[in-house]
């Protein structure tokens, strides 16, 4: 047996015994938002592979886990949290970080979730033979089908060299011949995602519901070479459908994705950009998250902090902000049922001679309701207490704490990329060394998985440098 098929073989006997383990309680279980950077970080890390920088997203790191945030009141889509590791902090040059938590109502019922009209758009190119990977998408959309309802309206589109409609729009009414279609998928020949995307956008419009949750999957292991190739043109026409109400979200699997066009293309369908290693994202994506997968109740969710003068903004961990001054805007992706999300920010206290005892952070939060038909404001305010006396501990709240220090290790693995793209290898490896120094100093007997999930991709990447700059530092002494 090679190894490619034996890993296989695990990936799709740890599924079904984790699909025989779990049962609608699983419902209960949604956590966190887009994965792809941290499930591909973990992925590269294990084959010995650097990431791209720009591909090492912060805030999926940080989002990757549940968090500890309390539900929404019955009548709101949306509870925002705003906390301080530390509320104290002395004076002078102390930093505090602060944490905005946002999360959204799990529906404990499938009949509470609107109707679902989906489209799955397959890709059965050649290379998916490869690692066994049309194995683990077979896996993973026979649990998405065992989460949908018999009401609901699903089409199946496989594409490699043309594309094909599998199964045609219709309801779930006969699973075993649904389930049959996806194991009979073979894979062959190249890669036209143009065309599987076009005909999966073709079939939702056909029975597209206003009220109804109308959204293509897209599954892809690869970089589009055959029909529209540009990734240019491929998005102004995803665009279109998008435009008409069509949702997309996109879910890579392998080592040769084009991730900028998956991630641009999940974007622009008010969708999420996933990515498909191994049994542990088949069950976060397809069981844990499949309420996230198609259930919106947020779009174009928009955060607004305004702080103190005295206050000085180091950090925003991840995202995209627009800087101003004594203030940020940072656009968030539409929020689905079962969300958790943090937004990390690291402020540093003024130095001046007199500082006023309390400093303020306000945190706007806007969003549309599709339920209530509304745009919906939330504002919540938060104070910072300035006091004497010895440094603190600016990581009390040991929720922070955990946040905070994954959000530390992911930025070192983003950095330490960077700094290898300029083959400043010694100081790639330093900045590793520091954030992994950092987190074994905090958590001597770490026994949080979150953390050591991270802290374990940090480790292995500083391994492969480190090897590397020894070796240099040998050639160098000859």
């Amino acid at each position: 047996m090679s190894l490619s098929t034996y890993t296989g073989f695990k990936v799709i006997l740890s599924l079904l015994l984790l699909l025989f383990a779990l049962t609608d309680s699983a419902l209960a279980q949604q956590q966190g938002a887009s994965s792809a950077a941290a499930a591909r970080a973990r992925y590269l890390s294990e084959m010995g592979t650097l990431p791209a920088s720009r591909e090492v997203a912060v805030e999926e790191f940080i989002n990757y886990h549940h968090h500890q945030i309390g539900s929404p009141k019955s009548d709101e889509a949306v509870a925002l949290d705003v906390r301080w590791g530390n509320d104290q902090a002395p004076v002078p040059d102390q930093e505090a970080v602060l944490q905005i938590g946002f999360s959204t109502a799990t529906a404990t019922d499938r009949q509470q979730l609107r109707p679902v009209n989906l489209a799955l758009v397959i890709d059965k190119s050649g290379s998916m033979a490869d690692a066994d990977k049309i194995s683990r998408v077979k896996s993973a959309l026979l649990a998405l089908v065992s989460r949908l309802r018999d009401t609901d309206t699903l089409s199946i589109i496989v594409f490699d060299t043309e594309a094909q409609v599998l199964l045609p729009a219709r309801s779930l009414t006969d699973r075993g011949y649904i389930r049959q279609l996806i194991r009979d998928i073979a894979p062959g020949g190249s890669t036209n995602i143009h065309a599987g995307l076009m005909q999966g956008y073709s079939e939702v419009r056909k029975n597209y519901r206003e009220g109804a949750t109308n959204r293509v999957v897209l599954l892809t292991d690869g970089i589009a070479n055959r029909g529209e190739t540009d990734p240019n043109k491929i998005a102004r026409d995803s665009r279109r459908f998008n435009d008409q109400g069509i949702d997309l979200s996109t879910i890579g699997v392998g080592l040769d994705l084009n991730k900028d066009l998956l991630r641009e293309l999940a974007k622009s369908g008010r969708g999420l950009f996933h990515f498909v290693a191994d049994a542990e994202d088949i069950e976060k994506v397809f069981i844990k998250e499949f309420q996230s997968l198609v259930a919106p109740v947020a779009y174009e969710p928009n955060v607004d902090i305004a702080y103190d003068p005295a206050l000085e903004l180091e950090q925003v961990y991840g995202y995209e902000p627009q800087f101003r001054k004594g203030g940020a805007k940072i656009k968030l992706d539409n929020m689905n049922h079962g969300l958790t999300q943090v937004v990390l920010m690291r402020f540093r206290l003024a130095k001046k001679r007199a500082l006023p005892s309390s400093l303020s952070v306000n945190v706007r939060l806007s969003y549309y309701d599709p339920e209530q038909k509304e745009q919906i404001v939330k504002i919540q305010e938060s104070y910072l207490t300035v006091k004497g006396g010895p440094s603190g501990d600016m990581l009390k709240d040991p929720e922070v704490g955990k946040n905070y220090s994954i959000a530390q290790l992911a930025q070192a693995i983003r950095d330490m990329a960077a700094a290898c793209e300029e083959r400043r290898y010694q100081e790639a490896e330093n900045l590793l060394a520091a954030a992994i120094d950092g987190t074994c100093q905090r958590y001597p007997h770490l026994e949080d998985a979150d953390i050591t999930r991270t802290l374990t991709i940090a480790q292995k990447y500083r391994e492969q440098i480190k090897k590397y700059n020894r070796q240099w530092d040998a050639q160098s002494d000859r």
